[in-house]
Parts: C-alpha cells; structure tokens; sequence
C-alpha cells in the first residue's frame, strides 16, 4: 500500500497541548492544525496452494518446478481495485538453512501471472520487478516456481524467506 506520510512539527503539538493549560483571564493564544493523508485501496494477497516439489532424493540433478507447467508450482491470488496498475517484486534467490543440520541450500524463484485463474496462460516475469493490471474483479494470479540443485542435500527441514512485494503504481 501505498501512504502519504503526515507530519505535524511536535512544537506545534506542544504549544497547543500548553495552551489548554493556561489560566482563562490571560491572553488566549490558538492554533489551528490541518491533517490530511491519502489512503489507497488495500491489496490482498491470498495463498492457494504452497510449492509442492514432492520426494527428493540427492542426486547430481537440478530440480525443476517449471510456474506454467508443474501442478506443484506456489499459487497465489492477488486482489484489489478493479483494472489497476500494480508492482510485483520478489526474492528471486532465497539461502534455505536446514533446521538440524545448518547446511545452505540455494533456490532460485521464477514467477508467471495472469489476470486469469489459468496456469498454462500464464506469462512467466522476464524482469524483476514487474508492472501488471488487474482484471475487472480486481483480481491476478501468481504461479510460483523454483529450482535448486540436489547434489549433497541433507535430508530435513529447510527455512528461508521469499519475499513477494505489492503495490500500487
């Protein structure tokens, strides 16, 4: 989201929180405050399915999860004003840390969208970050894909964070 920042000198603040203080029989002093702020439409991000790259076995192999094709890519619904303008920015390299062991694997994110709930359809991002529009619902569509080498993966649970930024142009 996008805001407006409101500023407001604390001087000012406190000449008119002292003010209020003063004895009424003395000279009265007033000031006058005037805040305004923007606020624009809220953007949702909804998640409707987390990467599944099912089984892995340490091999000399690169995994592959291709966001156009592979039932297993991320898919994550985007909404908000109807026929908008958005940004979309991402972690497109994530260090994975195994939680028992500590041993780095590396991942590689791609990212295809449409403004349709329609995977093969999807144009994959070709730059980082990306101008798309919403559809008349307000809706677009994220397929999350990954790849990662499997040579001398240690079994186990890996934490990273991939960070998906949106907003408004």
């Amino acid at each position: 989201m996008k805001w407006q920042n409101l500023y407001v000198p604390l001087g000012l603040l406190l000449l008119t929180m002292n003010s209020f203080g003063q004895d009424s029989s003395k000279d009265k002093t007033s000031v006058s405050v005037s805040i305004s702020a923007t606020v624009v439409d809220q953007i949702q991000l909804i998640t409707l399915a987390d990467i599944d790259v099912g089984t892995v076995i340490p091999s000399e192999d690169i995994l592959r999860l291709d966001p156009r094709k592979d039932q297993g890519a991320g898919i994550i619904k985007v909404l908000g004003r109807q026929n908008s303008s958005i940004q979309i920015s991402y972690s497109s390299q994530v260090e994975m840390v195994n939680l028992a062991s500590n041993s780095i694997l590396l991942v590689s994110y791609n990212i295809g969208g449409s403004v349709d709930n329609d995977q093969t359809a999807s144009d994959v991002f070709s730059t980082n970050p990306v101008t798309v529009n919403l559809n008349g619902e307000g809706e677009y569509y994220l397929w999350i894909g990954c790849s990662f080498s499997m040579k001398n993966l240690v079994p186990g649970q890996y934490d990273g964070d991939f960070i998906l930024e949106v907003d408004y142009n």
